[in-house]
Parts: C-alpha cells; structure tokens; sequence
C-alpha cells in the first residue's frame, strides 16, 4: 500500500512520488525497473482512497517518465487510461490513436492486450467527450477480429454503428461494412439500419422506422436526428444523377414543405457534405461537388475517365505550344 497517499496535502503525495520514480530510474537492471515500475503503477491505481484526480496525474507522470521502448509501459497506458474513464478528465498526457498504435507494435503486443487498450482508449475518449476519437478507436478495436472472431464482438460493432450514425458529421459509412463484427450483425436490425445510411435514401429509412419504432426509439440517438442526416445523405445521392435540382424535387424527394428547402440546402452546404449555389429566382440549386457515399467500380470508373480526360487535354496544351513555338517571330525581326 501507498502510505504517502493519505497525506492531507496533495504536493506532499506528489513529491514522495516523484522520487520514488526517480530512485526507479537509477535501477541498474532493466527487469527490475519494469517489475518495480508495474507494482508502483498497479499501487496507485488500487489505492483505497478517492482522489482520482491526483491518481490520474501520479500515473501520467510515471507514464511520460517512462521509456516508450518497454513492454511494462503498456501496463501504465491501461492504468493510465482507466484513471481517464473514472475521472472523465485528460490534463497530463496527450492521447494519439496512430502514435498509442505504433508503441503497441514496438511492445510486440498480443492481439489480445491490443483488443484492450483499444476499448479502453473509446472508453476513455467517450468520457473525455471527444465523439470522433472514440469512434476511430472502435473501429481500430473492430479491425482486431478475425472473421471467426467476428461474432465475440457484436456488441462493440453495434455500438460502433450507432455511433457513426448518430454523429451529426460522419456521412460516409460503407468502410464498415468491411469489418468482420459488423459482418456478424447479420439479420439484425443494426445492421441493416446501417446499410440505409450506407445507400439508402429517406423513404427507406421511414420505412424502417414506422415498422421497428421501438427499436429507434431506444437508440442513443432521436429519430428526428436520423431524418436530418438521411434527408443529408439522400440530397448527396440526388446530387450524383443531376447537379441542378429544382425546389419542388426537393419536397418531394425529402418530405419537406418549400418554404424549409432553402434552409436546408443552406444547412446542407454548411455541413461540407455538398458545395454549391442558390439559384433563388428560378427555385432551384446548382451543386458543384458533394461527398461519394460509396466508393465502388463506379467511383473507380468515374476517377478514371477525368485523369483520361486530363491527360488528353496536357497533350493538347503541348501540341499547342509546339505550334505556337514554330511560329515565334525572333526577337530584332527578321
């Protein structure tokens, strides 16, 4: 036990500590530093007492202390990160998902204790309030599973599907269908939830609602949030046939009355999710560019006719130049 923890006065704890993990350092074995180092962090992270604030900030700075090289940091991260879920705050350590993954790959990590940090690092973000970084740490997490595996998981995958609906900027969501636990979703309705905002377009989706509200409703995210997001979504896919849609496409298309379009395609455009123009007088609006729900052959196709048609307007522009060339008057005339 840490009998320096019960100090009344936080500096009091924080400058045992922090000779402990000193005196650590000038171990002359590496095993001992790691072994010593695990039970410290371990002691901490038990301790009976209830100042989690400072627990957080005595783990963090062990952990940035610490050699990166070592496998028994990986325990301090877990600890680390556990502290961060319980406190809901991240005041002394920075969290990187692509740097955390390269230190598991130096520590020659198991699937397993990969599996594990990679949830605790969603706990942690979610906790923290940062929705995008929790997500892309569950899909890292998802990414873990074999397709045998995929079933142990299905938990995590609709948690990870919900997510990404319910986040107000995430509109492209096919990569998930990839992903062997969203895979093990199949016949359930999660999944097939998933793929109408992967595809479908805001009829399909109140379809799907008027036949399993209940389901919807207990979502951690409101139907009236799924229509904005699928009338979103349908618009992009309307954008993909004509890039001049009138007004009037539009209340039918997205069940909305006239006077709310303009609105919307102002809301739309805010959004990034499409770039264009109001043509007001005319009561329609000229798209230039919108997001690719997906990105199949016909992406692949539409790709590479623009590089071909690239490619043959630089060899007109080098004829031409050529041409020009011939015709250059040399300077003093002549």
């Amino acid at each position: 036990p840490l009998y320096f923890t019960h100090c009344a006065v936080d500096t009091e704890v924080e400058s045992a500590f922090f000779s402990l993990i000193s005196m650590i350092q000038l171990l002359s074995q590496i095993d001992q530093i790691e072994s010593t180092s695990k039970q410290l962090s371990n002691a901490v992270l038990q301790d009976s007492t209830d100042r989690l604030i400072l627990k957080s900030k005595l783990l963090s700075h062990q952990f940035n202390c610490y050699q990166t090289s070592l496998h028994s940091t990986y325990l301090l991260l877990v600890n680390v990160l556990k502290l961060v879920t319980q406190t809901g705050q991240l005041r002394y350590i920075t969290l990187d998902i692509d740097q955390i993954s390269g230190w598991l790959d130096t520590w020659k990590c198991e699937i397993q204790e990969q599996r594990v940090v990679f949830r605790l690092l969603h706990e942690a973000f979610s906790a923290i309030h940062l929705g995008e970084k929790a997500i892309a740490a569950l899909v890292r997490l998802l990414k873990l599973y074999t397709e045998n595996e995929g079933v142990e998981a299905k938990s995590d995958a609709h948690i990870c599907v919900i997510s990404h609906i319910a986040h107000p900027k995430i509109f492209v969501m096919d990569h998930l269908l990839d992903l062997h636990p969203i895979r093990a979703l199949d016949g359930q309705l999660s999944l097939e939830l998933l793929h109408i905002f992967v595809d479908g377009d805001l009829s399909d989706y109140i379809e799907f609602y008027n036949n399993n509200m209940d389901f919807v409703e207990k979502l951690a995210v409101t139907h009236e949030e799924n229509l904005r997001k699928m009338r979103l979504l349908t618009l992009a896919s309307m954008v993909q046939v004509c890039e001049d849609i009138q007004f009037a496409q539009l209340t039918d298309k997205l069940n909305l009355q006239l006077e709310d379009v303009e609105p919307f395609i102002i809301e739309a455009i805010g959004s990034g999710l499409v770039k264009g123009k109001i043509n007001e007088p005319e009561a329609r609006v000229s798209i230039s560019s919108t997001i690719n729900r997906t990105f199949k052959e016909a992406q692949w196709q539409f790709i590479k006719n623009k590089l071909e048609l690239w490619q043959k307007n630089l060899v007109s522009i080098q004829e031409s130049i050529k041409m020009s060339s011939h015709f250059a008057i040399p300077v003093g005339g002549g």
